[in-house]
């Protein structure tokens, strides 16, 4: 016969795939009272045997036809639960990820050693720009490919933060495209190159307030006020504040800079939203949410930094500093890379 932690265990993974662990915990009484009492290591008695399958039949039938989040059907439900009884946990979304690594890693190789290209300023540059997009676009494909495990309105939650972080590599490949063409320091340049990245930070901040209220977190922090509020107070901050380093003119430079102000604000309030999502969740969950809170913290570094520039200098890629950028928005993307594997993961086991 079974030791008893086999059924323990097994009872207790299902009930951790559950969202709210507040509605199951009534379901979970009897098996609180059998674990207290049994010894692990031996076989359980015929009496608790079976109110253990009434427990696990109860917890399964909920996550099938009342789970929120997940998307679960009987059988792949049985089959996540054996998977994961089986140690089989990363199986699935750990070749993805070298995938993604794989691929972005020979396309920046490939790129960097194109003939025109005569420099190893060049090289690098370029090579790195497609690095961290490819990335950054691996990490979407990652979440992308996790949606059908999600109920209808979390998958339209991940669907917007797919396109917000798809649109977010993209936008970085400006930065090499810019240095080719050695247009890093027309005015215009400077103003419209955050522009695509202001959409991403929009949607991705759109998409993990749907993702944080559909766990029951409504307040002021999840609401838009926080962000108008302090984004009107650093626009005009950085309206008034003297630059004497610029050389474009000044309006384009002042919207450039605030413009930066609102990119940095949104990964700001998806941080603090993410922080209350995760004291909601059961410990399974937990993981993804602070591997996408991590994320945030780097687009946050990373956006300041490029703030700093626009108010400062005139050109995004036009000093030394700019490696610095580089190594900060690598890491930026393998934020992301990192949060798309873990969303991944958890959708599947």
């Amino acid at each position: 016969m079974r030791p008893a932690s086999e059924t323990f265990e097994r009872i207790a993974y299902t009930a951790s795939l559950a969202t709210r662990t507040e509605v199951i915990d009534s379901i979970l009484d009897p098996f609180r009272s059998i674990t207290v009492r049994s010894d692990p290591a031996l076989p359980l008695v015929p009496s608790d045997v079976a109110k253990l399958q009434v427990v696990q039949k109860k917890l399964e039938a909920y996550l099938v036809t009342k789970e929120e989040l997940r998307n679960f059907t009987a059988e792949s439900l049985k089959l996540q639960i054996e998977q994961h009884v089986q140690g089989g946990t990363d199986r699935k979304a750990r070749p993805q990820l070298w995938l993604v690594i794989a691929v972005s890693s020979l396309l920046a190789i490939a790129v960097a050693s194109l003939p025109y290209l005569h420099s190893i300023q060049q090289r690098g540059r370029v090579g790195g720009g497609l690095l961290f997009a490819a990335l950054t676009v691996g990490g979407a494909w990652l979440f992308f490919t996790a949606l059908p495990s999600f109920t209808s309105q979390l998958r339209r939650a991940f669907l917007i933060i797919c396109i917000a972080v798809t649109l977010l590599g993209l936008s970085l490949l400006q930065q090499p495209v810019i240095y080719l063409l050695q247009i890093q320091s027309e005015p215009l340049v400077n103003l419209f190159y955050p522009m695509p990245i202001l959409v991403a930070a929009i949607l991705f901040h759109a998409g993990n307030l749907i993702y944080v209220r559909l766990l029951g977190i409504r307040n002021f922090w999840t609401s838009a006020k926080p962000v108008l509020i302090a984004g009107g107070v650093l626009s005009v901050f950085s309206w008034l504040l003297p630059h004497p380093a610029v050389i474009a003119p000044e309006p384009i430079h002042d919207l450039a800079a605030i413009t930066w102000v609102w990119i940095m604000l949104m990964p700001m309030a998806s941080a603090i939203v993410l922080q209350m999502a995760v004291r909601r969740l059961p410990e399974l969950y937990k993981p993804s949410i602070r591997a996408l809170t991590q994320s945030m913290f780097a687009i946050i570094a990373a956006t300041a930094y490029l703030y700093v520039l626009s108010m400062f200098t005139n050109a995004y890629v036009d000093s030394p500093l700019t490696y610095v950028l580089v190594v900060l928005v690598i890491i930026m993307g393998t934020s992301l890379l990192r949060a798309g594997y873990m969303f991944n993961k958890v959708s599947k086991y």
